[in-house]
C-alpha cells in the first residue's frame, strides 16, 4: 500500500473518529438518533466550548431517554434542531416564579395599596379644602393596618396562583378565597375605625400625596434591586 493511500485512510479514520454520528446512545430510537447526531454537527458550529458542548448534548440525552418513555420523541421536547441549539446558546430560561419571597411580595403589595390610600385622601382632600372624610377613616395609621393586611391577602393569592402554575385554579376555589378576602378586610376596616383620633388623626393633603409619591418610589426601587415579579402591577 502507497503512504498516500495510508495517509488518506489515515484521514478517514480520523474522520470518522470525530464525526457526530460517533458514540449514538444505543437506547435512543432512530428518529432521536438521528437528531442527536444533526445537533452534535449543530453545536461543532458554534462558539460553545467543547465542555458546554458536551453538558448540552449530556443533558438532551438524559431528556431524549426519559421522553421516550411518554412516547415522545425529541422534536416534540426541544423544537427543531435550530430551536434547540438556539435555547443552549441563550442558557437556560429563568422561572418566573422561581426565588420569589412571599415577604417581599407582600412588601411589594402593602405599598401598593398604601400609596393608591394616600393619594387618593391626598387628592380628594386637596379639591375639597377639607376634610370630610371621618377621622380614623382616613387616618394614617388606620391606612397603613389596611394595607398590611391587603398585602398579605394579595401575595396569598399571587402564591396560590404561582403553584398552580399552567393547571387551571378552579373558579369556586378562587370566588370562596375572594369572599374570605373580603370579609377579612371589611372586619379589619371596621377595627380600625376605632382607633382614637390622636393616634389616627387625618392629615393635611400635601402630606397624603407626599407619602403616596415616597411609597410608589420606595417600590419601584424595591422591584428593581430585589427583582419582583408577578406582582399586581
Amino acid at each position: 500500500m502507497s503512504e498516500d493511500k495510508q495517509a488518506r485512510n489515515a484521514g478517514v479514520q480520523q474522520h470518522q473518529k470525530q464525526s457526530p454520528a460517533s458514540d449514538l446512545p444505543d437506547e435512543l430510537t432512530k428518529k432521536n438518533q438521528d437528531y442527536l447526531y444533526h445537533l452534535k454537527k449543530a453545536l461543532a458550529e458554534t462558539k460553545l466550548s467543547s465542555e458546554k458542548q458536551q453538558k448540552a448534548i449530556d443533558e438532551t440525552i438524559a431528556k431524549m431517554i426519559a421522553g421516550q418513555k411518554q412516547g415522545q420523541t425529541a422534536r416534540q421536547l426541544f423544537g427543531t434542531v435550530t430551536e434547540h441549539v438556539a435555547a443552549v446558546i441563550a442558557g437556560p430560561r429563568a422561572d418566573p416564579n422561581a426565588g420569589q419571597n412571599k415577604w417581599l411580595l407582600m412588601l411589594d403589595s402593602s405599598l401598593m395599596v398604601f400609596m393608591v390610600f394616600n393619594l387618593m385622601y391626598g387628592i380628594m382632600f386637596f379639591f375639597t379644602k377639607s376634610s370630610k372624610v371621618q377621622t380614623g377613616q382616613a387616618g394614617i395609621l388606620s391606612e397603613l393596618i389596611l394595607a398590611i393586611v391587603a398585602g398579605y391577602g394579595i401575595m396569598m393569592m399571587q402564591t396560590t396562583l404561582a403553584r398552580g402554575g399552567k393547571r387551571k385554579i378552579p373558579i369556586w376555589r378562587m370566588l370562596i378565597y375572594g369572599v374570605l378576602f373580603f370579609i377579612v378586610l371589611t372586619g379589619t376596616y371596621t377595627l380600625v375605625m376605632m382607633i382614637p383620633g390622636p393616634l389616627n388623626a387625618n392629615l393635611p393633603a400635601v402630606v397624603y400625596i407626599v407619602i403616596g409619591a415616597a411609597a410608589l418610589g420606595i417600590r419601584i426601587y424595591l422591584k428593581s434591586k430585589f427583582n419582583i415579579k408577578n406582582t399586581v402591577f
